[in-house]
C-alpha cells in the first residue's frame, strides 16, 4: 500500500480530522497514531475504488477489518497486534464522529469491534442452511420458532416472553415489550414470516387453550421455557440429517447472530441492524460476521 492520499476530497477530510484530534487533545503512545490510522484507511478506500466517503457502508468497513487482521507488520514479522487493531478501529470511530459533527455524512457507518479471539464466537447458519432447516420443519410451530428467532432476530428470553397479542399482522410488526434492559421495540416481519406465524396461530395454537396468552405453548397450554425452545431447535437441526449443520450446535442466539450477519453482508445500515436487534450501542456487533468472507443474498422462505 502506498503512503500518501491522492484524492483531494480525502486530503481535506484528513486535514479536518488532524485538526479535530489536536483540538480534542486525543493522543496515542506513538504521536500521530490516530492520524496515521485514518490515513491508511483513506488510502485503502482509494485503492478499493471508493472516491466518496458517503460510499462507505457495512460492506467496506467489514472488508477493511478483514484487511487489518491480516495485514503484516511494517517493521517486524507477523500480523498486527490486538492493541494496534483496536487503536485503528478507535481512530475510525473518532474519524466518523468528526464526519458526523461536520455533517459530511448523515448516518454512521459500521465500525467493527475486535476481541482478539478471547470472545467466544457463536456458530452461525448460512442462508442455504437456514433454507434447509425450513424445508425439514415438521409442523407449523417449528417454522414459527425459526421465523421468530431468525426472521425477527429475537433473543431467547424475548421469544419465551412473547404473547399472541405481540404479533401485529396489520402493522407487520412483532412487539418486544421488555427486551434487554426492559426496552420496548418493534421488529418488522417479512411476508413469509407473517405467513408462517399465521399458519401456526390458525392451525396449531388455535387448538390449544389460551392460558396466559403465550405465543409458544406446549399441549397443556403452558408457556414453553427458553431451555425447551433450544431443545426444539436442536431437534430441528437433527431433522435435516446434515452432519456438518448438526455439529454446529446451533442455539436460538446463533440464529440471532445469523440474521445480523446476513443483514450486514447485504449492506443493511448499521442503524437499522441496531434497531432491529435492540442494541443500545452501534458497536455491539459480531466478530464471526465480520470474518465471514461470503456475501450471500437474503432470501425468503
Amino acid at each position: 500500500m502506498r503512503k500518501t492520499i491522492h484524492n483531494p476530497a480525502f486530503v481535506n477530510l484528513f486535514n479536518d480530522f488532524d485538526s479535530f484530534v489536536k483540538v480534542k487533545n486525543y493522543k496515542t503512545g506513538r504521536g500521530k497514531g490516530y492520524q496515521s490510522a485514518v490515513s491508511e484507511f483513506l488510502i485503502w478506500l482509494e485503492e478499493a475504488g471508493i472516491n466518496k466517503i458517503k460510499q462507505v457502508s457495512s460492506k467496506e468497513s467489514v472488508a477493511y477489518f478483514e484487511y487489518l487482521i491480516s495485514r503484516p507488520k511494517k517493521r517486524d514479522v507477523g500480523t498486527l497486534a490486538e492493541k494496534t487493531i483496536k487503536m485503528h478501529l478507535f481512530a475510525l470511530g473518532l474519524f466518523q464522529l468528526n464526519l458526523l459533527e461536520n455533517k459530511v455524512i448523515e448516518n454512521g457507518f459500521y465500525i467493527p469491534t475486535f476481541s482478539g479471539g478471547t470472545q467466544k464466537i457463536r456458530n452461525a447458519l448460512t442462508v442455504d442452511e437456514v433454507r434447509t432447516v425450513y424445508q425439514h420443519c415438521q409442523n407449523h410451530q417449528e417454522r414459527a420458532l425459526l421465523s421468530i428467532a431468525y426472521g425477527c432476530g429475537l433473543r431467547r428470553s424475548e421469544i419465551e416472553a412473547l404473547d399472541i397479542k405481540d404479533i401485529q399482522f396489520i402493522s407487520g410488526m412483532v412487539i418486544v415489550r421488555k427486551g434487554k434492559n426492559s426496552k420496548r421495540r418493534e421488529v418488522p416481519m417479512s411476508n413469509s414470516v407473517m405467513e408462517y406465524l399465521r399458519c401456526y396461530l390458525s392451525q396449531e395454537r388455535y387448538n390449544i387453550p389460551m392460558g396466559d396468552g403465550a405465543f409458544f405453548v406446549n399441549d397443556k397450554a403452558i408457556r414453553i421455557s427458553g431451555d425447551h425452545l433450544n431443545t426444539m431447535l436442536k431437534k430441528m437441526m437433527e431433522q435435516t440429517g446434515h452432519y456438518e449443520l448438526i455439529q454446529k450446535e446451533i442455539t436460538l442466539h446463533c440464529l440471532r447472530h445469523s440474521i445480523a450477519s446476513h443483514l450486514a453482508e447485504n449492506n443493511a445500515g448499521i442503524d437499522f441492524i441496531r434497531r432491529f436487534l435492540g442494541h443500545a450501542e452501534i458497536n455491539t456487533t459480531y466478530l464471526y460476521a465480520i470474518k465471514n468472507k461470503q456475501r450471500k443474498p437474503i432470501v425468503t422462505f
